[in-house]
C-alpha cells in the first residue's frame, strides 16, 4: 500500500495538500454514510487506509522513514528487473545519493550490494573503502578496497584522492599527503586534493603551505 496513492497525492505534497486531501476522502468514505454491511465494511478498510496514510505523511519523522522504504522498495524492484551490471549500477547510484546526504551507514549497504553484483568495477571499491572510513571502522579493508581500485586503475586521480581520505581519516598523514600528490600527478587540475594538501601544510607550524611550495617549484 502506497499512502501517496492512497491520499491520490505526489510525493512532493505539503501538509496543507495532505490536510486537503485527507478531509475530502475521509468525507468520502466515512463508514457511517451507508447502511449496507458489505458496503460498510469495504469502506471501513478504506477509510482505515486513509487514516493510516494521513497519521504517516503528516508526521515528518514518520514520513521520512516511510519514503526511505518507499525508496528501497523501489530499489528491490529495479534489481529484480534488471541483469547484474545493470542492478551494481543502481546500488551505486543509490549509495552515492545517501553518501552525499551523509547517511554512510545507508549508503555503504548499496555501495556492498554493487561490488557484490560487479566485483570488477573499482568505482564501487573505491567509494566502499572510503564509505567505511567515513563511520570510523574497518580500517584496513577501506584501505584494501581503495588500493584495489587503484590497482585497477592507476590513472585514475579519483581513486588516489579516496585513499587518501581514507589515511587522512586514520590519522596517517604522511600517507595522506603522498596519495594526494599522486592525484594530481595524475591531474594537475585536482583541485580537491590541492586543497587538502593546503589544509594539511596549513596545520605545520613554521612551514609554508603547498600552494605556496607549488609555486615556488614552478608549478
Amino acid at each position: 500500500m502506497n499512502y501517496y496513492t492512497v491520499l491520490r497525492l505526489s510525493k512532493n505534497a505539503t501538509k496543507q495538500e495532505i490536510r486537503k486531501a485527507y478531509l475530502i476522502l475521509a468525507k468520502r468514505y466515512h463508514p457511517d454514510k451507508t447502511i449496507n454491511k458489505k458496503e460498510s465494511y469495504k469502506m471501513h478498510e478504506k477509510f482505515s487506509e486513509i487514516v493510516k496514510a494521513y497519521n504517516v505523511l503528516l508526521d515528518d519523522k514518520k514520513r521520512s522513514e516511510y519514503d526511505k522504504t518507499l525508496l528501497s522498495a523501489s530499489y528491490k524492484q529495479k534489481v529484480e528487473q534488471n541483469p547484474k551490471n545493470e542492478q551494481a549500477k543502481t546500488a551505486f547510484r543509490n549509495g552515492l545519493s545517501f553518501y552525499k546526504k551523509g547517511d554512510f551507514w545507508r549508503a555503504e549497504k548499496y555501495f556492498k550490494s554493487a561490488v557484490s553484483l560487479d566485483s570488477s568495477a573499482p568505482l564501487y571499491k573505491s567509494y566502499l573503502g572510503l564509505t567505511l572510513a567515513r563511520q570510523g571502522r574497518g580500517g584496513e579493508l577501506a584501505l584494501n578496497f581503495c588500493k584495489q581500485a587503484i590497482e585497477k586503475e592507476m590513472y585514475n586521480s579519483h581513486f588516489h584522492m579516496n585513499l587518501g581520505l581514507v589515511y587522512r581519516i586514520l590519522g596517517d598523514t604522511g600517507n595522506a599527503i603522498k596519495s594526494f600528490e599522486e592525484a594530481i600527478a595524475w591531474n594537475e587540475n585536482d583541485v580537491r586534493a590541492l586543497k587538502e594538501l593546503e589544509k594539511i601544510q596549513g596545520k605545520r607550524k613554521g612551514k609554508g603551505g603547498f600552494f605556496s611550495r607549488f609555486f615556488r617549484k614552478g608549478g
